[in-house]
């Protein structure tokens, strides 16, 4: 059983990760790799505002907080597809299960395919057309150590691929959840930990979130610090209008092409649910994306 001086080492080894890649990224907001990562997985936290690391109680957990992996009481599998601007297309598959009681595991991959792009030389003439897509495989475990705490990792490969050329490297999530009672739980995460993809830093983040369940309502609030940018935080509220209807809105901060405001819902029909978000980039247009969960 872990003790709060057990849990206060964990906890602080987590930031301290971020602390010190503070120094290594020393390119500057932007300058990361593998920025597929950034966007946030599942229609649910993204109509959340991206407010899950406290709560993490679907398949997407795997990228959100993996600690929330002991959360899923059944066999789950969750399929989420994107429709982003200027044809990019991004998809997510994962599945779950319980392996014993207090111990949970899951896999997940997760893709982005630019299309065609146009080609050109140093000059700007065109060259011939080309593909770019983004490529990860994950697998993850959690623990739950007590009733109030649990902790997870996830991991696996990346692969970037521009015009056939292909680069690979590895990245690991590890996260905690705190329930001190319960409708109140607490999380902290480290997503994108590994090595340089094609000569790029990962774009490291730490989150840390809170989640309030008030009857049919409920509240989740983020402080995100990604080590290549700075800290923003997200806000998001789910209102169960009937045990099988849900709405959703977000609100995410330090969004330079948008409002940053999110909005959602989800449907449960026996054991398949269905989530919707929108999520709005301004000029560069609106972006939709919707997921299956199904319990098996």
């Amino acid at each position: 059983m872990f003790t709060r001086q057990k849990i206060g080492i964990i906890v602080g080894l987590l930031i301290l990760i971020l602390i010190s890649a503070d120094n290594i990224y020393a390119g500057g907001a932007g300058t990361t790799g593998a920025n597929f990562l950034k966007i946030g997985l599942g229609a649910k936290a993204s109509a959340m505002g991206d407010a899950f690391t406290a709560l993490a109680d679907d398949g997407s957990c795997l990228y959100w907080n993996p600690a929330g992996l002991v959360q899923l009481k059944d066999k789950q599998l969750l399929v989420s597809y994107n429709s982003w601007f200027a044809g990019i297309r991004r998809g997510y598959i994962s599945f779950t299960l319980p392996l014993s009681k207090g111990e949970s595991a899951g896999a997940g991959m997760n893709y982005l395919d630019m299309g065609t792009l146009e080609g050109r030389d140093e000059e700007g003439n065109p060259t011939s057309d080309f593909g770019a897509s983004d490529f990860q495989l994950t697998i993850g475990y959690a623990k739950k150590f007590s009733d109030k705490f649990t902790a997870g990792l996830s991991g696996g490969i990346l692969q970037d691929t521009i015009a056939g050329d292909k680069k690979n490297t590895y990245s690991v999530n590890a996260g905690v959840l705190f329930l001190p009672e319960e409708s109140f739980s607490l999380g902290l995460s480290v997503q994108n930990i590994g090595p340089k993809l094609s000569g790029d830093n990962l774009p490291l983040t730490l989150k840390l979130g809170a989640a309030k369940k008030i009857k049919s309502l409920t509240l989740a609030a983020d402080i995100s610090k990604p080590a290549d940018n700075e800290m923003y935080f997200s806000i998001g509220g789910e209102w169960g209008i009937r045990k099988d209807l849900f709405l959703r809105v977000g609100y995410k901060s330090n969004q330079d092409i948008a409002s940053g405001i999110t909005i959602g819902a989800g449907l449960k029909w026996r054991e398949i649910g269905l989530d919707y978000a929108y999520v709005p980039y301004g000029e560069l247009g609106d972006t939709h994306r919707i997921s299956i969960v199904m319990k098996l």
